[in-house]
């Protein structure tokens, strides 16, 4: 069972960084795009970082560049957490003995 719990692991992170890689490229065209300071603005809209009337003001003037944007950013997040969980599930099979770290 090792050998397939660490072909899966293996393969589930490749398409994890595969996935991330593109991400970020996309994140980087769509900045150029958008510009230094909209994306400034966004990025507290998306961590949720501003006052309920600029959150609502922000969230009225979004449009497709902003919210394929910020699309992006969750995308990017999840992507993340699930490359750190399949770090940590390897690792922990390496301690068991089951499997070699990644």
């Amino acid at each position: 069972m090792e050998s397939d719990d660490r072909a899966f692991l293996v393969a589930m992170v490749e398409e994890l960084e595969s996935s991330m890689r593109a991400l970020e490229l996309d994140e980087a065209g769509m900045i150029a795009t958008i510009g230094a300071e909209r994306v400034l603005e966004l990025e507290k809209f998306w961590k949720n970082e501003l006052d309920e009337i600029d959150m609502q003001e922000i969230r009225r003037g979004l449009d497709y560049n902003d919210r394929h944007l910020i699309f992006i950013w969750n995308r990017l997040d999840r992507v993340r957490h699930y490359r750190a969980l399949a770090g940590q599930s390897a690792m922990r099979l390496s301690v068991r003995g089951n499997i070699a770290p990644l």
